[in-house]
């Protein structure tokens, strides 16, 4: 009984231990992720459509880089669609890798006659259907917290999201540069 004991003890023992790293990990990027975002001197670049969107949504886009001290810390993508829009924002470390990224889907609500017939959508409401907050360190996605039901049937897949903040980064920091010349 006592080998048995001592033997699940110590398969525990690298479990435990890696889930106090992952929760101190977790931590942090939830300091710097308040602190960023209290931050009221992060200067702001703008993107629009065509500008970054390689196919145009109905309800158009927008990128929006936040840098401090020419460093990119923050992105927020919206894109509208006919039905809602889709919000993801990323967080970037001084190396560059993202931190922490949120995304929120959001439909339009749906208008009903008297007899419960569909009759269209509320343009000037939306309602959270889902959101997603996905922490990482050094590029390896270490939790994922979600919350709701997908409504644009995306997938998150973290080296197809890696790509595209990547490429939106780099389109920012063009920009950036463009402007300070």
């Amino acid at each position: 009984m006592k080998k048995t004991t001592l033997f699940f003890y110590f398969l525990m023992i690298p479990w435990i231990n890696n889930a106090q790293n992952t929760d101190k990990l977790i931590q942090k990027i939830r300091t710097e992720f308040q602190r960023i975002n209290s931050n009221n001197k992060l200067e702001k670049i703008e993107l629009f459509n065509k500008d970054f969107m390689e196919y145009r949504t109905d309800g158009g886009g927008q990128l929006t880089g936040y840098f401090e001290n020419n460093n990119l810390v923050k992105i927020t993508e919206w894109i509208g669609t006919s039905h809602g829009s889709i919000t993801t924002e990323s967080y970037f470390e001084n190396n560059g890798y993202s931190f922490f990224a949120y995304q929120k889907e959001n439909k339009f609500k749906n208008i009903f006659d008297k007899s419960g017939e569909w009759i269209g959508l509320d343009t000037s409401e939306e309602q959270t259907k889902f959101e997603g907050r996905y922490y990482f360190h050094k590029n390896k996605l270490i939790k994922q917290l979600l919350k709701g039901k997908r409504v644009f049937n995306l997938n998150f897949e973290r080296a197809k999201f890696i790509e595209h903040v990547n490429s939106t980064a780099e389109l920012l920091r063009k920009k950036k540069i463009a402007q300070n010349k």
